[in-house]
């Protein structure tokens, strides 16, 4: 059975790509979102929001709301603001970020391979919002967020894989553009004589492990089972990439409202009989933190945890959450506790530290990230991790790989 297919994707031209791409709206705050959709009418933003400049709005994530973005769509594709390879291809995207480079294919993943265990999981997903979400693809009838997942190191086809990926990125790109956050994005297009050995190379991988997208991949799927005779439906739009370049980073706790500084429950974090060492550790300190491992930060000072070993499954955050968040101060629903913030490991320790030391009732856990042994560890036996425990990256823009439905 065959997991990934070419597709008929849908793009900017090549003179509008750096325009068209964009963060995802969430990343913008109102006066940013106005000020994108003021200065770039070739933003991608204006299909996802097409009524940004309006003074009479419709609600956001209604059906009403879903049918404009569709409308939008249309009138950016009757434009050629947006285009469709003329037959199903592949693409193979680069993002370098500083000294980071990741390299993957854009693909059509068939949701099949969602029901049966051939894409493993590692995050429990929201009904509301994949419901939400699924009402959204379907009205709309495409989607511009591609998945991210990894393929693991070892693999059956993988050498032929990489080869043909190195042999297309050698010659001349047919997308090359820098973002304004110094992201460079780069794409070729996979000619028609390579489409099938990239096909099997990738289909020859008995299993993909999702790295960010649970949400995008259960909402997809819930459209496909909804209607099961549309095969335009039955397609994850996905970004896959070597799990060697897969890049994790930890994901903090912000607490606010402590009812007291960490003086007064140090020594009992200490006395737990998971904890083997609690020291006193320079605010500045960044050696780095390992699986087992992760520092508190408060406006009296900054300590450095360590936990005895534990089993592959014990993921810090679920730790910290049961035996300190919940034990000491009854934060016993991470998802909605108003007392608990959470902090992406790619925002700057600058950003978060003035919080620490303005507030005296608030410190910060700064974790490890999750290795992507224990990523694939807990998926392979079909376990979940807590909320917000890995940030991944790549993070792709949005509006630049398109799966339309009735194009495939």
């Amino acid at each position: 059975m065959k997991t990934f297919r070419p597709f008929r994707i849908v793009h900017p031209p090549a003179d509008k790509g750096h325009l068209v791409a964009t963060r995802s709206y969430l990343t913008y705050d109102e006066d940013e979102l106005r000020d994108k959709l003021l200065r770039n009418p070739f933003s991608y933003l204006h299909v996802i929001n097409p009524d940004g400049l309006e003074a009479e709005r419709e609600e956001r994530g209604t059906v009403p709301y879903f049918e404009r973005v569709r409308a939008a769509y249309g009138s950016w594709c009757d434009r050629e603001w947006l285009v469709a390879r003329d037959r199903p291809t592949f693409a193979v995207y680069r993002q370098t970020t500083g000294g980071h480079t990741v390299t993957g294919i854009v693909a059509l993943m068939d949701l099949a391979a969602y029901a049966d265990g051939r894409l493993r999981l590692h995050e429990q997903t929201l009904a509301a919002r994949e419901e939400l979400f699924a009402t959204y693809l379907d009205t709309v009838g495409f989607n511009a967020e591609p998945v991210l997942m990894a393929r693991p190191a070892g693999h059956a086809g993988e050498a032929e894989l990489d080869g043909l990926v190195e042999q297309l990125t050698a010659g001349r790109a047919d997308v090359d553009f820098t973002t304004t956050d110094g992201v460079r994005h780069t794409a070729w297009w996979v000619a028609d004589g390579d489409v099938a050995a990239m096909e099997a190379g990738l289909n020859a991988a008995e299993a993909l492990y999702l790295a960010d997208g649970h949400h995008r991949s259960a909402s997809s799927y819930r459209v496909a089972a909804d209607h099961p005779g549309d095969s335009g439906r039955q397609g994850l739009l996905s970004f896959v990439i070597p799990e060697r370049e897969l890049v994790i980073l930890g994901y903090h706790r912000e607490v606010r409202e402590l009812p007291e500084a960490p003086s007064g429950w140090l020594d009992r974090l200490a006395a737990h009989p998971d904890v083997a060492r609690v020291e006193e550790v320079e605010p500045s300190e960044d050696r780095p933190l390992v699986r087992g491992a992760f520092r508190i930060h408060h406006g009296t000072g900054s300590w450095r945890v360590e936990l005895h070993e534990g089993p592959i499954d014990r993921v810090d955050g679920g730790w910290l959450g049961s035996e300190v968040l919940d034990a000491f101060w009854g934060i016993a629903d991470p998802r909605h506790d108003h007392r608990l913030r959470y902090i992406a490991g790619a925002e700057p320790r600058s950003e978060w530290w003035p919080r620490v030391t303005r507030h005296p009732d608030r410190c910060v856990f700064e974790l490890a990230p999750v290795s992507t042994e224990q990523l694939k560890r807990v998926s392979d036996l079909g376990g979940t991790f807590p909320p917000k425990s890995t940030w991944i990256e790549p993070k792709l823009r949005s509006g630049l790989f398109i799966y339309q439905f009735d194009a495939p």
